[in-house]
């Protein structure tokens, strides 16, 4: 009955391997006789699966396949283009602009600055920005510069310059929440509000988590579905084989991911 609910029913876990004591952790692998291990996470995911794998030499309970399904509202995990969780926060991200721009729409002359979730990764405010036509979109990538603050501020009045008056659209600025340490959503907003000299408005919008709410998009759950199912074959192909073996193997250590038009394991070494 999970297929309709969102990934909070899993529950999550920040802590690294390294911070919860590496030792303790081999133990319990041995204590509780573990064969294998699937992780299903975003970037610290990743991280932890990093740490064991760099310690298997040591640790002979470690010395099992494991595998990592990426599974992130930022899509920041390498090995993939696409990771869980990112179609569905993409559509709500979407949904929210929309009705943002509809409330745009409504004085004719004013643009919202909306805030985007995604950590140091443009994916989710970039693709949100293609999708509702954006007038300018920053992201941690590029990062924001007065220059460019300045060149789009420009570029605004001209736009509203020409408008003569009859132009309902909306207009939408979007800005990751990492793309700078100094400009906020409500600073870009103020500046704007500043610099058009009262001939047109601008208000600041930040979604937060509802971003990562709402029921998972039909993407996500085929994807879920199919992913989890080839990393536990590829755990179970394993079965036969000694720590040796396994640790000679680079793919006992992967990350699921879908790369151009396939589904391929990376190892973690990679």
């Amino acid at each position: 009955g999970w297929a309709s609910k969102g990934g909070s029913e899993i529950g999550t876990n920040r802590e690294l391997p390294s911070e919860a004591g590496i030792d303790t952790i081999a133990e319990l692998f041995k204590l509780y006789n573990f064969q294998g291990l699937f992780i299903i996470g975003g970037f610290e995911g990743f991280h932890a699966l990093s740490e064991l794998r760099k310690v298997r030499t040591k640790y002979p309970s470690f010395q099992i396949p494991m595998t990592l399904l990426p599974a992130t509202i930022s899509n920041n995990v390498p090995g993939t283009e696409y990771s869980l969780g990112s179609d569905t926060c993409l559509n709500e991200l979407v949904k929210y602009c929309d009705k943002v721009k509809q409330s745009a729409s409504a004085s004719r002359r004013r643009i919202f600055v909306i805030e985007t979730q995604g950590g140091r990764c443009g994916y989710i405010a970039v693709l949100a920005g293609l999708c509702v036509g954006a007038v300018a979109v920053y992201t941690p990538e590029e990062g924001v510069t007065i220059d460019m603050l300045a060149a789009d501020i420009s570029n605004l009045r001209h736009m509203f310059a020409r408008d003569s008056g009859q132009t309902r659209a909306g207009r939408l600025i979007l800005i990751n929440e990492k793309a700078s340490p100094v400009y906020s959503a409500k600073l870009i907003a103020d500046m704007i509000r500043v610099e058009a000299r009262n001939r047109f408005e601008s208000r600041d919008s930040i979604p937060g988590h509802v971003q990562q709410g709402g029921v998972p998009s039909p993407m996500d759950r085929t994807r879920a579905v199919r992913m989890a199912i080839k990393c536990i074959e590829h755990i179970e192909s394993y079965e036969s084989k000694s720590g040796e073996e396994i640790l000679a193997d680079l793919g006992s250590c992967s990350v699921i991911g879908i790369k151009g038009a396939s589904v391929v394991f990376s190892p973690m070494k990679q």
